[in-house]
């Protein structure tokens, strides 16, 4: 095993759906903008776009006026779609989705209007010191309220997800063998070793979080980490035929932990 073993990371999207529930008035909302930033490393700036928001150089304030703005959360889920599986985006904001990666889809209280929460990350600086910038980025599902509350209640259960990943876990050590991934790279044996022993810093979770959720959000997490490791590096797959067989089983590997992601940030009232 290589000297230190990593950290689990999320999507910010996640995170940010994980935080809103708790985010009553502005001290929660500083709190929880506290503890999705000291997860960053190095930190990043956060600029939220829109003449509802003030200019501010202080990020974590500027994270905490959007998580202000965003709540009450009845309802609340992050989205994380790929080429091919949009995973419901509204049609209005579906584009914008797919560039970024991932969103926060929101619905307040009864009679409030829809929104989603866009975070697009640029990376500035050089290979030697780089930082990013996230541009958060709302949309008012106006014309296509409805739209939300399908996209919430196509997300899977808690129960669901849980069952699914670990069928996927399996799969995916299964699949790596067979594909022989890591024969030409003991490396990357260890850096999958060390993720599988990874866990999630517990200070960046809400508090009272379901001891189901976390397991969730742990076994998904290491799953996307052992996914791109693999995709990393072809290894022992030579030819155009087993390059595409690989990509082709690890992105429904892949397509099943973010599933799984999202089903873990939800949050219904």
């Amino acid at each position: 095993m290589s000297a230190g073993t990593p950290s689990l990371e999320l999507p910010l999207s996640v995170l940010v759906a994980l935080w809103l529930p708790t985010v009553r008035d502005e001290v929660s909302a500083r709190r929880a903008a506290e503890s999705i930033r000291a997860g960053e490393h190095p930190p990043r700036v956060h600029h939220s776009h829109g003449s509802e928001f003030p200019e501010t150089s202080d990020s974590t304030q500027a994270l905490a006026t959007m998580l202000h703005a965003l709540a009450p959360a009845q309802q609340v889920a992050a989205v994380l779609p790929r080429p091919g599986d949009l995973m419901g985006s509204p049609a209005t904001c579906s584009a914008d989705l797919l560039e970024a990666g991932e969103g926060v889809v929101v619905l307040g209280a009864a009679g409030a209007e829809a929104r989603v929460a866009i975070p697009h990350i640029e990376v500035f600086g050089s290979a030697l010191e780089s930082g990013e910038i996230v541009h958060w980025r709302f949309h008012r599902l106006h014309a296509e309220p409805a739209s939300a509350s399908r996209i919430l209640g196509g997300i899977e259960s808690v129960a669901h997800a849980r069952r699914e990943i670990t069928r996927a876990l399996t799969d995916a050590v299964e699949i790596l063998e067979a594909l022989d991934v890591a024969r030409e790279r003991p490396d990357l044996a260890d850096d999958v070793l060390d993720l599988s022993l990874a866990h999630l810093d517990a200070q960046l979770m809400p508090p009272d979080l379901d001891t189901r959720t976390l397991d969730l959000l742990e076994r998904s997490a290491r799953l996307l980490g052992i996914v791109e490791l693999a995709q990393s590096d072809t290894g022992a797959a030579v030819t155009a035929v087993s390059i595409d067989t690989r990509a082709g089983a690890l992105g429904e590997i892949a397509r099943q932990a973010r599933h799984a992601l999202a089903a873990a940030s939800a949050h219904r009232v």
